[in-house]
């Protein structure tokens, strides 16, 4: 499983799962985050303790609980 957590800055992926409560996947989905959607990684905080994300036209921020709850796939420069 890869997360989050494991791409870099710069890198593009799509949301495959993500494995938590109906509450979180609930506000998750409020930011634009569900399965199928594509983003692309803009920064990561020191230690990657949070993540900020281009989901569309929005820029959503995560915590490491939640990057750790949501399964991505990584894609190829030119697929995003």
């Amino acid at each position: 499983m890869m997360n989050i957590y494991h791409l870099k800055k710069g890198d593009k992926g799509k949301i495959v799962k993500i494995n938590a409560g109906k509450t979180l996947k609930a506000r998750m989905k409020s930011f634009g985050i569900y399965p199928g959607v594509e983003f692309e990684v803009k920064a990561f905080s020191l230690g990657k303790n949070n993540v900020e994300l281009q989901v569309g036209r929005s820029l959503v921020a995560l915590r490491k609980g939640e990057m750790d709850k949501i399964e991505v796939e990584r894609l190829d420069h030119e697929e995003a």
